[in-house]
């Protein structure tokens, strides 16, 4: 609903990239889409699913998003280097005859590939691959040569264009959605809460959340 809205009203294009890797719905997928189903990340199951299934308990006892992120992994949460899924979606934006993009947009696991590739190239000083984020229900960045977590307290690379971070308040997975939120630059990260789990939700939240890219896509064409 948010990007047929804005589709409709702001004549933004939308190109979807697949991974490469054919793999079985997440738990009520199937239900709102078709298949095939595929994912950027060799993991033996999506992350979202067992991050989701141990958040639940961790979210209370958790001091910090980064804290709540590092329990993932001490209890087996596998969060498989990201470098080959960042190669090809690298390749895939620049080889598009779509692009160049000025904006990416995420949900769940893709937006840890889409913040683990823009902060790659941070360090290597090359341009934004985008003018902005818009992330839905985030897991965190992943490293990019080795198993884990790329995190705030970690790592002093931040993501310097403007985002918006969608969350849900019953999200067993928020705090890992502030993980990534916590990478970004401060004076350009926005928040929007829509209340509900790990979901974009239908209906009058449409509004609040299209209006929240609006503004994102505002302040990277003219600033603060």
């Amino acid at each position: 609903p948010v990007t047929y809205e804005l589709t409709m009203s702001d004549r933004i294009d939308f190109i979807l990239i697949n991974g490469s890797i054919e793999c079985h719905p997440a738990v009520g997928v199937a239900e709102q889409f078709d298949g095939p189903y595929y994912r950027f990340l060799d993991n033996e199951r999506p992350i979202c699913e067992g991050a989701c299934t141990l958040g639940r308990s961790m979210s209370r006892t958790a001091v910090s998003p980064e804290d709540f992120v590092g329990e993932w992994l001490r209890r087996g949460i596998t969060m498989t280097p990201a470098a080959d899924a960042c190669d090809l979606l690298e390749q895939q934006i620049e080889q598009h005859p779509d692009g160049p993009f000025n904006g990416v947009l995420g949900f769940s696991e893709g937006c840890s590939v889409a913040a683990s590739l823009m902060l790659r190239r941070a360090p290597q000083g090359k341009l934004p691959l985008f003018k902005f984020a818009i992330y839905f229900c985030a897991i965190s960045a992943f490293r990019l040569d080795t198993p884990g977590a790329i995190l705030a307290d970690q790592c002093s690379d931040r993501i310097n264009v403007p985002t918006l971070h969608v969350v849900g308040a019953r999200d067993p997975a928020l705090l890992s959605s502030f993980a990534l939120y916590n990478l970004c630059h401060e004076d350009l990260a926005a928040l929007y809460d829509h209340g509900k789990g790990h979901t974009i939700p239908w209906g009058p939240v449409t509004e609040h959340i299209t209006s929240g890219v609006r503004e994102c896509l505002r302040r990277a064409q003219h600033g603060p």
